[in-house]
Parts: C-alpha cells; structure tokens; sequence
C-alpha cells in the first residue's frame, strides 16, 4: 500500500464553502474525503455511500467530478442532502440492509462513516432504538449484513473506508474500530488502516480510524 495510506492529516473544519444544518457538528469533513476520492478514483467513478447522513460523500464526489450514490434512513437528513445534490435521483430514502435489492450500478469507491453504538447501551441506531433489537450484539451483527449488501454492488478490486472511533464513556471502553473491522471482514478483505489526524477541532476526539477494504 502506499505510504499516502498509513497516516495524515486533515483539518477537522476546513473552509469548504458549504453551509451545512447545525445538527450536522460532527460530520466528517470534506477534506477527510477529498483525499481519499483522490486516492482512489478517478473523474466518472461511481461513489457510494451507504449512511450518507448530510451527504458529505456525496457532496465531494461530485464536486470532483464524480457520480455520487447514497442511502440515508433518516427522512429529513435524507431531504436536506438530496436537495443540494446535481445527482439527488441516486439518492435514496431507505435502509441500507436492502442495499441489494434496489437494482444499483456497480460503484468504484465506498466512503462512510456508519452510526456508532456504545457496547454498554441498549438503543441500537440501526434499527432506530426499537427495544426488539436492542444490543450491541445485534448492532454488529447487522452492520455485517448491510456490508453484505454493499458487497453485492461493488466492483471486484474496488475499495471501501469506513471512518470510525473507539469510544470511552467514563471507565466504558468499546473497541469499535476493531468490531466494525470485524464485521466488515466477513465480505471484504482489509488491506489497512489509516490513522487520521485532525488539524484543528474535536479536542474529544484529535485522532480517529480509516479502515481500508478491498472487494476481492
């Protein structure tokens, strides 16, 4: 792998141009994505987001001259980012664990950054709190299967990051940067993982984890 993928660093609150809603805070910046779409693909390439949020993937793809797609289950994050988007007719309102059956175009290029659980909290955001799915087991256990279903639309050879966090509540720690690399394993095979410095915002969080996938 490159050395480009092994550590850098990125200014958490660029000047990107672009006003997003305030309960957007904790996004991953465009500059994070920026440099990956540069890194792995090249202008036509389709993007792909499978917890699109406020778009930001979507939004840089584009912005590079790229074919941004996308899945968000919230309706108003959903509504606010296709509003915005040249290509808002590849994004849908939906859950992502149907990724294989919306009949999509084999993407080049995946970037998301997936809701986090606490391993100690019972409301699994998967599945929007339902108290039938609580569990940190069955979080994972469903974030697998929705990876499952992005492998079925991505192109052999083609790479997926996944930004994520450790998280530490009080004397909780819940090593989610493992985990989710675990589930995203069973279809995809990690080729590394890059270690992201934040130039300037979250104090809480100055690092964070780029993990590198590759459809085989």
């Amino acid at each position: 792998m490159p050395d480009f993928l092994e550590y850098i660093e990125v200014p958490f609150t660029a000047d990107e141009g672009r006003v997003y809603p305030e309960e957007a805070e904790d996004r991953y910046p465009e500059s994070l994505v920026r440099a990956f779409v540069n890194e792995f693909t090249k202008p036509g390439d389709k993007v792909f987001d499978p917890f699109l949020g406020f778009g930001t993937t979507a939004f840089v793809a584009e912005d590079m001259g790229r074919i941004p797609y996308g899945i968000e289950a919230d309706g108003e994050r959903y509504e606010w980012a296709a509003a915005q988007l040249e290509h808002w007719m590849n994004i849908l309102h939906a859950d992502s664990v149907d990724i294989g059956s919306f009949k999509l175009p084999r993407m080049d290029f995946c970037m998301t950054s997936p809701p986090y659980m606490p391993a100690h909290h019972k409301w699994n955001p998967l599945y929007g709190g339902d108290p039938a799915y609580a569990g940190y087991d069955t979080y994972l256990a469903r974030m697998a299967e929705i990876f499952a279903g992005l492998s079925s639309i991505m192109k052999r050879g083609a790479r997926v990051v996944v930004q994520c966090d450790n998280l530490h509540h009080g004397k909780v720690f819940t090593p989610l940067v493992r985990d989710i690399g675990t589930a995203v394993s069973q279809n995809f095979r990690q080729e590394g993982e890059v270690m992201v410095r934040w130039l300037k915002g979250r104090a809480d969080y100055p690092y964070t984890h780029c993990l590198v996938f590759k459809k085989t």
